[in-house]
């Protein structure tokens, strides 16, 4: 429950991930922007290493 970005970003830090991998639906920039991306949040909160997976 509760914001998935923040999540996944909370919970890599307690595992103490070196990297997120994580995958991307292929939104268009626009869709993304309307519709919000977990993907491009997670980007936006972590400072660790992301692969995104198409």
């Amino acid at each position: 429950m509760g914001e998935d970005a923040a999540s996944i970003v909370n919970l890599a830090g307690e595992l103490g991930s070196l990297a997120i991998c994580i995958g991307s639906h292929g939104l268009t920039a626009a869709e993304s922007v309307l519709l919000g991306s977990v993907t491009c949040k997670v980007l936006h909160l972590t400072k660790a290493p992301v692969l995104i997976v198409r």
